[in-house]
């Protein structure tokens, strides 16, 4: 059965442990929430198991899913750069900038809903 918004809002409330703030379609995971890093990661795998369903794969994380492309991630670091050294670093070797793509609860929702239909369709 596909998950409905308010069954991903209460995923994101538990996870998040935000009960108090308004949280619908548009909210921002990030921007709003201010939910990053390893605690994203962790809403995400949250998300999996209420849902029953599998976003990251081994040989592509959540790329494939998420349609990332190669410079592209879902949630900032929760680490400090001091004085920009990282950024030094990426630019000497020629890394391009990460760019962080935040979700709304609701592309959320629609990524779940996916994954839902593709599980029932490979069972």
């Amino acid at each position: 059965m596909e998950p409905t918004l308010a069954q991903v809002i209460e995923v994101v409330r538990e996870s998040s442990g935000i009960h108090r703030k308004p949280i619908d379609s548009n909210t921002w995971i990030e921007a709003d929430l201010h939910i990053c890093g390893i605690d994203g990661e962790d809403l995400l795998e949250d998300c999996e198991e209420a849902f029953g369903v599998q976003l990251a794969t081994e040989e592509d994380g959540y790329r494939k899913t998420f349609s990332l492309a190669e410079n592209e991630y879902l949630f900032t670091g929760e680490g400090i750069d001091f004085f920009g050294i990282c950024r030094f670093i990426r630019w000497v070797r020629g890394i391009p900038e990460p760019v962080i793509r935040d979700l709304t609860v609701g592309e959320l929702h629609a990524v779940l809903v996916k994954a839902v239909k593709e599980q029932v369709k490979h069972e």
